[in-house]
C-alpha cells in the first residue's frame, strides 16, 4: 500500500500524487480503501479516485536513482519488440506500456526509432501508431526519470545520450 504524499506510476497518466487514502466518495456502502491521486504533469486533469486493489489500472512505485542508472546501463541490451503481423503493433505497444515497466517503454522507443530508419530509407511513410506510442513510452520514461533525478524531461534526454555515448 502506498502513503499520502508518496508519487507513484498511475497507468498511463504517468506519476500521481497519493493525496488521501480513505472510503469511496462516490458510495458511503463501498467497504473498499481509495487512492486519492493528484497527475503531477497535467495539473489541469482531474483528480483520480482508485481502489487500493484496483487490478485494471497498474500502478507502482517510481524508480529509484539506482534503478534509473541500472536501466540505463542496459538500454544497449534491450530487445526490439518482435511484431510477427503488423496489424497487432498497436496491440503490442498498448500492452508493453501498459505493463509500467522502464524496460518496456525502451523496448518501445528503439522499436520505433529502428522502424523509422528503416522506413525513412526505405521512402515509405512513417504510421501514426508507431510515431504515438513512441512519444508516449519517452514522455513516461522520461517524466518519471526527471522527477527522480530532478532535471527537466529535455535534461533527462540528454543525460540519457550522454550517458550512452559514455558507455561506448
Amino acid at each position: 500500500m502506498f502513503q499520502v504524499g508518496e508519487h507513484i506510476v498511475y497507468g498511463i497518466n504517468g506519476i500521481c500524487r497519493v493525496a488521501e487514502i480513505g472510503p469511496s466518495p462516490y458510495d458511503k456502502e463501498d467497504p473498499r480503501t481509495f487512492y486519492l491521486l493528484i497527475p503531477i504533469n497535467n495539473p489541469m486533469s482531474s483528480t483520480i479516485y482508485t481502489p487500493v486493489d484496483n487490478e485494471r489500472v497498474p500502478m507502482r512505485r517510481l524508480m529509484t536513482k539506482e534503478e534509473i542508472e541500472a536501466l540505463i546501463v542496459s538500454i544497449p541490451d534491450i530487445q526490439l519488440l518482435t511484431v510477427p503481423v503488423e496489424k497487432q503493433r498497436r496491440e503490442i505497444y498498448r500492452t508493453v506500456i501498459g505493463e509500467l515497466r522502464p524496460e518496456g517503454y525502451v523496448q518501445v522507443i528503439k522499436t520505433v526509432r529502428c522502424r523509422r530508419e528503416q522506413l525513412t530509407a526505405a521512402r515509405k511513410h512513417f504510421p501514426v501508431t508507431d510515431l504515438e506510442y513512441g512519444r508516449l513510452a519517452k514522455h513516461l520514461l522520461c517524466s518519471e526519470c526527471a522527477h527522480v533525478l530532478g532535471m527537466s524531461e529535455d535534461e533527462v534526454d540528454r543525460y540519457i545520450s550522454n550517458r550512452l555515448g559514455e558507455a561506448q
